[in-house]
């Protein structure tokens, strides 16, 4: 059963947030809050199940310091890797693109929807078209990502697969947003 996400930005001078909402028979249920520090040598995203940020929920958290092509590691409160994330280099000239591979093995490809649009938005690096990303699993759309043009950035995440993890769901989300443009 397919299951919806929305990714909240929030502005602060110092750190990206984020409000990560599910949906529930069309209700809105908080499942986290997220920050990210602008400027860290080794960026970290910690996704907090409450907003007293006493209970991680899940983390997105750069291999290595300071990278241009980056992985990063999707892991749940314990540690347990959840998915690893990888800018495909050679790929994200035209259009980023991700691998990821999910912990029980599921090799996905994320990208850009359209390759005119992400070859547009390179060219003149102002945000007229409305990113939309998605993440394909055998050669179907698994998982959609669509930047909804508003004054903060809200991504809608759609997931066909109920049994895609939805902390992995929302990490790809915050990859878009915060790591696309490198």
């Amino acid at each position: 059963m397919p299951y919806a996400l929305e990714l909240r930005q929030r502005f602060t001078p110092l750190q990206n947030r984020y409000d990560l909402i599910g949906f529930d028979n069309g209700a809105e249920r908080v499942l986290g809050y997220a920050e990210q520090k602008r400027m860290a040598l080794k960026e970290k995203i910690t996704f907090y199940a409450n907003d007293a940020k006493t209970e991680i929920a899940f983390t997105l958290g750069a291999r290595n310091i300071m990278e241009l092509v980056g992985t990063y590691d999707v892991q749940a409160a314990d540690g347990t890797v959840l998915a690893t994330i990888k800018k495909n280099a050679a790929t994200s000239l035209l259009r980023s693109t991700y691998d990821v591979v999910t912990a029980d093995g599921r090799q996905l490809v994320g990208q850009e929807r359209t390759m005119w649009k992400a070859l547009f938005r390179r060219l003149v690096d102002i945000p007229l078209f409305p990113i939309q990303f998605d993440v394909i699993d055998r050669g179907h759309v698994l998982c959609s990502v669509d930047r909804i043009m508003k004054i903060r950035d809200s991504y809608r995440v759609q997931v066909q697969d109920d049994a895609f993890d939805w902390r992995v769901a929302a990490a790809i989300a915050v990859s878009v947003d915060a790591f696309m443009n490198r």
